[in-house]
């Protein structure tokens, strides 16, 4: 782990490293990036066009301009599926795109901003107060173990390329067991058992899985330059729009900031 984002006072408050968590596809390198969330906190966004229902509401896809003062934004990454791929539940600032489904996989921001990772209605109860939801498919680990559906192959649940293809760009999110350390883990040609073998790896207790593919798996680090927010992409094969949530947005997106 080395030190990656970073204050206005200079301390450390996410790390990052490479992993290679596929024997079979050594070539498939995965970054993960650990925020600690006693230094820093995570916002979602609906986008404009996605996640939404036909004719229902829709977010504005951009950060408020309070979060983006230079030296407050720190990051930017991908959300979930499309509604179509799914109508997995998502909710911001009370404006719900869709409503919450039980059982599934989700990441919560309570109303004092606490992040929490698990099942809908089971690790997260129903009837809590939540400034912000996103599910997406299921679980990829639960309390500290491998979800056996990670090993189904489903597309269905998973996701694929345009070709059908299982292992493509993948993207997940986790929360350590003492809810301490959020966990953004991304990479090219990642089966669902080498992204779950990664988040534990990383010490992710429960992580569900975000958007795929090389067009919609994103994160950049964001740095100041004068009064300019510049995006630096996380790694190679993220350079295309690196800069994308700072500007509206027509897809959900999640990004981070000091307290």
């Amino acid at each position: 782990w080395q030190p990656y984002l970073f204050d206005e006072a200079g301390n450390v408050v996410a790390l990052r490293t490479f992993l290679q968590p596929d024997g079979e596809r050594p070539y498939a390198v995965v970054a993960i990036v650990a925020f600690d969330l006693a230094q820093t906190s995570l916002h979602y966004v609906l986008g404009y066009d996605e996640p939404a229902l036909p004719n229902g509401p829709r977010g504005a896809g951009v950060i408020p301009a309070a979060d983006r003062q230079p030296g407050r934004l720190l990051a930017t990454f991908n959300g979930g599926f499309m509604a179509s791929h799914g109508a997995y539940g998502a909710m911001a600032d009370g404006l719900t795109a869709l409503p919450a489904k039980e059982g599934y996989a989700t990441v919560a921001v309570t109303e004092d901003g606490a992040v929490l990772i698990g099942e809908w209605g089971g690790d997260i109860p129903v009837d809590g107060a939540y400034q912000a939801l996103r599910q997406n498919a299921r679980l990829v680990t639960q309390n500290g173990a491998i979800n056996e559906r990670v090993y189904s192959g489903s597309a269905a649940t998973w996701g694929s390329s345009i070709d059908g293809d299982v292992v493509t760009w993948r993207s997940a999110l986790g929360l350590s067991a003492d809810g301490q350390v959020l966990i953004f883990a991304a990479g090219p040609s990642l089966s669902m058992p080498a992204l779950a073998e990664t988040m534990l790896a990383a010490g992710a207790a429960n992580s569900l899985l975000l958007d795929i593919n090389e067009s919609w798996t994103h994160f950049a680090a964001i740095h100041v330059d004068g009064d300019e927010l510049i995006a630096e992409p996380l790694m190679k094969g993220m350079e295309y729009r690196a800069n994308r949530y700072l500007h509206p947005s027509d897809r959900d997106f999640f990004y981070i900031t000091t307290p």
